[in-house]
C-alpha cells in the first residue's frame, strides 16, 4: 500500500524534523487527552509526514480515526504500520484498534494486553483499552483501565471523564459527577459536568433527572447550545409544554442567528420544520456545500416537500456526480414522485458507483417492477444479494483476521 504520508525530504525538513515531529506529537496527544479527536487528527498526519516510521503516532492516528469513524484512514494507518514493523507493540495496538472498529472485542482486548505487556507504562494504551471496554460495555474492566491510566498520570483529563462514564454506566451517578468535576477543574474549556451527567441520565431514560442536570448546565454555561436543546427535549417528553415553550424562545433568542449551530440540533431532535428553515438559511451562506445540500434535501423529504428536495438533490448531483449517496437519494425521490424511469436511472447510477448501496438496489427493483420489467427487477435483487453476500464475507475475513493471513501479514 502506498504511504499515505509522503515524507518531507527538503534539507530543512531533515534538519528540523525530529524536534518538530515530537512537538507536534505532544500537541496531538494533548488534544486527544481532552477529547478533541478532530484537532488531534489534524496534527498527527503532520507528524507522519515528517516521521513516516513513527509507530506511536500510527497508533494514536488509528485510535482517533476509529473514534471519528474514518474507516479508510484507519485501514491505511494500520496497514502501513504492519508494513513498517509488524511485531512492534504500537503496531499490535493499531491492530487492536482495527479489531475494535470491527467489533471483535475479544481479539482487540488480547492485542491491547499484548501491547501493554511490552509497554506497561504507556498511558495512551490504557486509554485505548478503556475505550474498548466502553464500547464493549464492560464496566469493571473499564474502571480498571482508567484507574491504571490515572496511576500513571493522575491529572489525565480523558481518564477522569472515561472513569466517570463507567461509573454512570453502573448507576453510580454521584461517583461519575466527582470525576466529571475533576476533569473540568483540570481543563476549564470542557463542557459542564452537569451536561455530561445529564446525558448519562438521558440515555438511561431517566428524563426527569436529565432535565434537572441540563437546567444546571444552562446556568453554568449559557452560551453552550447542547444543554438547551437537550433540556427542551426533556421538557417535551415530560409533557411540560409551557416550560418547553419558554426554553424554545430562549434558544431562538440566543442561537437563532446561527443556523450552523441550530440546524444539527433541530435534526437530532426531529424538529423538522425548524431544521428546514435553518438549513435553508445555511445553504444560502454556503450554497456549494455538498453536506448542507444533502441535509437540506433530506429535511425537505421528511416534511413532504418533494419538489424542493429533488431540486436541491439535482444541484448536489451536479456538484458531486460520482457520489453514490446523491444518486441514490435522487432515485428514491423520483420513485416517490412516481417517476419510475428516472428512479431506475439514478438508482442504477448509485449501484454502479457503490456495489453495496443496498437501498438503491431496492429502489431500482421496485421502479423496474412499476415499469413492467419484472425480469430486470429480479436481476437487481439477485445482484443485491450477491453484493450483500460478498460484503459479509469480506467483513468476516476482516473480523477473523483471515484477510491479514491471506496478505501474508
Amino acid at each position: 500500500m502506498k504511504n499515505p504520508w509522503p515524507a518531507k525530504n527538503t534539507r530543512r525538513a531533515r534538519r528540523t524534523g525530529r524536534g518538530l515531529a515530537e512537538s507536534l506529537l505532544q500537541q496531538g496527544r494533548a488534544a486527544f487527552h481532552i477529547e478533541e479527536e478532530e484537532d488531534a487528527l489534524e496534527i498527527f498526519p503532520e507528524v507522519l509526514r515528517i516521521e513516516p516510521d513513527n509507530l506511536r503516532c500510527h497508533y494514536l492516528t488509528a485510535l482517533c480515526a476509529h473514534l471519528l469513524t474514518r474507516e479508510e484512514l484507519l485501514e491505511q494507518t494500520c496497514y502501513h504500520a504492519l508494513e513498517l514493523a509488524p511485531r512492534h507493540p504500537y503496531t499490535v495496538a493499531c491492530e487492536a484498534v482495527r479489531y475494535l472498529y470491527l467489533s471483535n472485542f475479544a481479539r482487540s482486548e488480547a492485542l491491547f494486553e499484548q501491547a501493554l505487556r511490552a509497554l506497561p507504562k504507556d498511558i495512551d494504551l490504557y486509554l485505548g483499552l478503556g475505550i474498548l471496554h466502553e464500547y464493549a460495555g464492560n464496566k469493571e474492566k473499564g474502571v480498571e483501565a482508567c484507574t491504571q491510566a490515572l496511576h500513571l498520570e493522575p491529572q489525565n483529563v480523558r481518564a477522569h471523564v472515561s472513569l466517570g462514564a463507567f461509573y454512570a454506566m453502573d448507576g453510580e451517578f454521584d461517583a461519575a459527577m466527582v470525576e466529571y468535576r475533576e476533569a473540568k477543574a483540570l481543563a476549564p474549556e470542557l463542557e459542564s459536568p452537569h451536561q455530561r451527567l445529564g446525558r448519562d441520565y438521558y440515555y438511561e431514560g431517566m428524563v426527569e433527572q436529565a432535565a434537572s442536570e441540563f437546567a444546571r448546565a444552562t446556568d453554568d454555561d449559557p452560551a453552550e447550545p447542547a444543554a438547551w436543546f437537550f433540556l427542551l427535549d426533556c421538557l417535551r417528553r415530560l409533557g411540560r409544554t409551557d416550560d418547553s415553550l419558554d426554553i424554545y424562545e430562549d434558544i431562538r433568542q440566543r442561537f437563532g442567528t446561527n443556523p450552523g449551530v441550530t440546524s444539527g440540533f433541530f435534526e437530532q431532535f426531529n424538529m423538522r420544520g425548524e431544521a428546514v428553515a435553518a438549513l435553508e438559511k445555511l445553504s444560502m451562506e454556503r450554497p456549494d456545500s455538498p453536506d448542507i445540500l444533502f441535509r437540506l434535501s433530506s429535511a425537505y423529504r421528511e416534511v413532504g416537500r418533494l419538489d424542493q428536495a429533488i431540486a436541491v438533490t439535482e444541484k448536489l448531483h451536479r456538484l458531486v456526480p460520482d457520489d453514490p449517496d446523491a444518486a441514490a437519494l435522487l432515485g428514491e425521490l423520483h420513485f416517490k414522485r412516481e417517476q419510475y424511469q428516472l428512479a431506475a436511472s439514478y438508482s442504477r447510477r448509485a449501484v454502479k458507483l457503490n456495489r453495496n448501496a443496498q437501498n438503491a438496489y431496492i429502489t431500482l427493483a421496485d421502479a423496474l417492477l412499476f415499469l413492467g420489467r419484472q425480469g430486470e427487477s429480479c436481476d437487481a435483487i439477485r445482484e443485491m444479494e450477491r453484493a450483500r453476500s460478498e460484503a459479509w464475507e469480506s467483513y468476516q475475513a476482516r473480523f477473523s483476521g483471515q484477510d491479514r493471513a491471506d496478505a501474508g501479514l
